[in-house]
């Protein structure tokens, strides 16, 4: 089965999507539907689709996540997150693809059981989900221009924590992640002057704001003073917490990500 490009993402740049034509991407899926669950395949269960249809030049969360799962398992510690048209992953897709399909000859079916289904045991990055769609918390401190910035932070980061769950991952790759544009100070007090931003130090001395960090899923210092500018952000937490840090509010990383550790959850303070 040939390809004319690369279908998937690349995953050591930042997840971009490779070329993606729907012809590759229909080929992939057959291949990984042909392919049992047990041998990194998804044994019928993906159609790829985005919006009910294939995208040209897209990978669907659920296409690259089958394909990360094939390349974990076969090709261990690569980590490409595509399939290429003349790579090793594509011949070994081939191959347990064209195996026939063993079914057992005059095989009795067991009586079933009438047992009710167990729920799966929420995982750390279900929590963190649930924990990201949440607007029970301050939402209407807040004007509206702020609140639709932040809900386009929101749908970022629910489709990373999708990506992540697809990958057969239970929780974050690192303590706690941003996405949006903040100041990380440690030993600093946040202050506005005139309304301009500044930061108290030891003695009193002022200083001008550090280098803005933007990041939409990096890891930032768990230690560290949070404080934003003209824009909003997301903290994510391993343990499933997350925290909305609205425009020129401030607060410890750490104490900010108390809301699932029995603890009483600490708002950002306004500056």
């Amino acid at each position: 089965m040939a390809l004319r490009a690369r279908v998937g993402r690349h995953t050591r740049h930042g997840g971009q999507h490779c070329q993606n034509w729907p012809d590759d991407q229909k080929s992939v899926i057959a291949l990984l539907n042909r392919i049992p669950v047990n041998d990194g395949g998804t044994g019928g269960g993906l159609n790829g689709n985005i919006g009910g249809r294939i995208v040209a030049g897209m990978a669907s969360d659920a296409l690259y996540g089958a394909i990360i799962k094939f390349e974990d398992k076969h090709f261990p510690g690569q980590r490409s997150g595509f399939v290429d048209p003349t790579g090793r992953m594509l011949k070994r897709m081939e191959e347990l693809a064209s195996r026939p399909l063993h079914v057992p000859a005059n095989d009795p079916m067991p009586d079933p059981i009438d047992v009710p289904p167990q729920p799966a045991p929420e995982s750390a990055l279900d929590r963190l989900r649930r924990s990201i769609g949440d607007e029970t918390l301050l939402q209407r401190k807040f004007p509206m221009s702020q609140r639709i910035a932040m809900g386009q932070l929101v749908m970022m980061a629910v489709m990373y924590v999708d990506s992540l769950k697809a990958r057969g991952l239970e929780r974050l790759p690192s303590p706690v992640e941003l996405f949006g544009r903040a100041y990380f100070t440690k030993n600093k007090l946040a202050t506005r002057v005139r309304g301009d931003l500044e930061f108290i130090v030891d003695g009193g001395k002022s200083e001008r704001p550090p280098p803005l960090t933007e990041r939409f899923g990096g890891p930032v210092d768990i230690l560290a003073d949070i404080t934003t500018g003209e824009s909003g952000a997301l903290l994510l937490y391993e343990s499933g917490a997350c925290c909305r840090v609205y425009p020129h509010h401030w607060g410890r990383v750490l104490h900010l990500g108390d809301r699932y550790g029995g603890k009483s959850w600490n708002e950002p303070q306004p500056l």
